[in-house]
């Protein structure tokens, strides 16, 4: 099977964009590590689960694959740039650049929605570990445009009330 024609396909898909966070392990003070995902969707209302695929050779793959608690971070149509730098390996989030909220320190400001979770179930799938999580609290922004992703290209939808 030609995998490049199939990424392509399945490009062919359009998604929202989120940046999962997780505390990072390698330092204190509120240190985070983001990393951006189009793999995320809903399982579950009863009980709140939730998913999330991580590429087996993604940098910092172990801190992602270990982590207790995760906040997913459903990106607005005005963080295209944010998203970019997590899709890099410039991961961490320092308390001192202003991109997290001080209420929960996983959540990145201006965010559409944001879901803060309890790791519930991994399951290796192919090249991809699958994260399933329990929803612990949720925020939904209805202010906001959501940033979206097709054939290699960010858009956004929804219109700002």
């Amino acid at each position: 099977m030609d995998s490049k024609a199939l990424r392509h396909t399945l490009g062919s898909f359009a998604t929202g964009v989120c940046v999962i966070t997780v505390p990072d392990p390698d330092h204190v003070n509120g240190h985070v590590l983001g990393m951006t995902a189009n793999s995320f969707s809903s399982i579950s209302l009863d009980p709140p689960l939730v998913q999330w695929c991580v590429d087996n050779r993604a940098h910092r793959y172990a801190v992602y694959a270990e982590a207790k608690t995760f906040g997913i971070n459903i990106l607005s149509g005005r963080q295209r740039e944010l998203s970019k730098r997590f899709a890099r390996y410039n991961a961490h989030i320092t308390p001192e650049e202003g991109l997290l909220t001080a209420g929960n320190t996983l959540r990145l400001a201006d965010v559409a929605g944001f879901l803060a979770c309890e790791t519930y179930e991994t399951r290796t799938l192919g090249d991809h570990l699958a994260i399933v999580g329990r929803v612990t609290h949720f925020e939904n922004v209805t202010d906001k445009t959501g940033l979206t992703f097709f054939r290699g290209r960010y858009g956004h939808i929804g219109k700002k009330t």
